[in-house]
């Protein structure tokens, strides 16, 4: 998003020699053998998941002047749409939002800043517009209490998500040229032999590491730094990743970034995971998806006050893995740091900094005594890299996918035609009401007819591995939600 990098820059030189694997990288503590940080962009937990019954701010509720001392308010409202417009989010903004704890100027600060839609601030998606997401959330475990590293903007909190935990600098143009602010928790694994990569979509290398001259700056490490349609391939191979960072904030497509078309972007968040769990180590694996940054939308919740800029907004974090208990919602307070230190005590490695030191434990919320669950495939029409017309009738005879090309083909042809390139004028908003609701209308009908519209059951299960029948290209469809799993007592079962 904020910086391009040639990748003939991420070629090692002739004379450069490169360390090889270690011979005795520590072995993990538990299972989980991968793991796998998918951080999209610009969403809190409220924006996506408030209509969710059991969720802290269910049902979303409350005030909101609609200018800087007004009497005239606005409730949340579902959104009928499946996008809006970009929204103030830098930390001035969030600070003023935040409101000394009130959480109450979300429109008002948006209105004053200029926002195309100010109310947007408070609207939510709901299943309509992220079925996939919601079913997530019941075959799998959601945080209803992650908050962001750093109250403020994308690159900062992208690298506090990669340890850089000690962040004083707050804003979205690089950090000056000496700024050198420690080790990532990539260096830390490096370090110990683990193999990592960082996996991005868009034009472009993944801009954060290239920042920072512990990664980018190091042309052993910077051949780590990978586009995504390399994905299979290496999970395929000797060295699939220890941790992979995935980050498409620099596709403007699919990274779910207003005035992105969040359903879009689900798609392409759907293709993503089933390559994961597909691939040769998906039994083995752990994915952990999450929001960089709650973009200005509203969140009832307050950020706690975490040294040394205190956390953001709420954002959506889903926990999925083979013993990831189905349902589960947690209120347990966390923010990436905990993430990374999940990573440091499955090797067994050292905590990266004290932020990551001083943060709870999550290892609690896996299963590992229970029998690993086969995961959940769901259908997309996007393929990571690239988008396919779907053929027009599978090898057993069924319908055309009309529906799901359809939708993404229209999709690309309105990015195409209106060339945005991550911030679209208000003009130019991805569907139209009228139209948006003729669409999932028209993919309500198309998921019933084939089985798949069943908000409270998984879609699919897919063996252990790579395994998993397949029928015409995709995967077959077959398995209803594996059976409940008990609670913690810091947690509440979705419905």
């Amino acid at each position: 998003m904020f910086a391009t990098v040639a990748l003939s820059s991420l070629e090692v030189p002739s004379s450069v020699l490169c360390p090889g694997p270690s011979a005795h990288p520590p072995s993990p503590t538990s299972p989980i053998r991968h793991v796998f940080f998918v951080i999209k962009e610009n969403h809190a937990l409220e924006n996506y998941f408030g209509s969710l019954p059991g969720v802290h701010g269910y049902p979303p509720n409350g005030s909101f002047p609609i200018a800087i001392g007004s009497n005239r308010t606005i409730a949340p409202f579902p959104l009928n749409e499946s996008s809006t417009p970009d929204l103030p989010h830098d930390q001035v903004s969030e600070r003023a939002d935040e409101n000394g704890g009130l959480n109450n100027l979300f429109v008002a600060e948006a209105a004053a800043d200029g926002a195309q839609v100010p109310q947007d601030a408070v609207g939510y998606y709901t299943a309509k517009q992220l079925p996939d997401y919601y079913a997530y959330a019941r075959a799998y475990l959601l945080h209803d209490e992650f908050f962001t590293g750093v109250l403020g903007p994308t690159l900062p909190n992208r690298l506090f998500d990669l340890g850089l935990t000690g962040l004083t600098w707050n804003n979205d143009l690089p950090p000056p040229p000496a700024y050198v602010p420690g080790d990532t928790i990539l260096n830390q694994l490096d370090g110990a032999g683990l193999p990592w990569n960082y996996f991005y979509s868009g034009s472009g290398a993944g801009s954060e590491p290239f920042f920072l001259p512990q990664l980018g700056g190091n042309v052993c490490l910077a051949q780590h730094i990978l586009s995504v349609e390399n994905l299979g391939p290496v999970l395929s191979g000797p060295r699939a990743p220890a941790l992979a960072f995935i980050d498409p904030s620099a596709d403007p497509l699919y990274s779910e970034h207003p005035p992105a078309n969040v359903t879009l972007g689900e798609e392409w968040t759907v293709a993503l995971l089933n390559e994961i769990f597909a691939s040769p180590v998906g039994n083995s694996s752990a994915v952990f998806l999450f929001y960089d940054e709650a973009g200005g939308y509203w969140d009832p919740a307050t950020p706690p006050s975490a040294p040394p800029q205190g956390d953001g907004f709420r954002v959506p974090l889903l926990v999925l893995s083979p013993w990831t208990p189905a349902g589960v919602i947690s209120h347990e307070v966390i923010d990436p740091a905990a993430l990374l230190r999940f990573v440091d005590d499955n090797w067994g490695l050292p905590a990266l900094n004290p932020r990551v030191a001083a943060s709870p434990s999550i290892t609690a919320e896996f299963a590992f005594r229970a029998v690993p669950r086969p995961a959940t495939i769901l259908p997309t029409p996007v393929l990571l890299g690239s988008v396919h017309p779907l053929p027009a009738s599978n090898a057993a005879g069924g319908p055309t996918d009309a529906f799901s090309y359809g939708f993404l083909a229209s999709e690309i042809a309105r990015f195409t035609r209106d060339g945005c390139t991550g911030q679209c004028p208000h003009s130019h908003r991805h569907l139209e009401s009228a139209r948006d609701r003729r669409t999932f209308a028209l993919g309500r009908r198309h998921r019933a007819a084939r089985g798949l519209d069943l908000p409270r059951q998984a879609h699919s299960s897919l063996g252990s591995g790579a395994g998993g029948a397949k029928r015409g290209g995709r995967f077959s469809l077959k398995a209803a939600m594996p059976s409940g799993s008990s609670e913690r007592s810091a947690a509440s079962t979705a419905p």
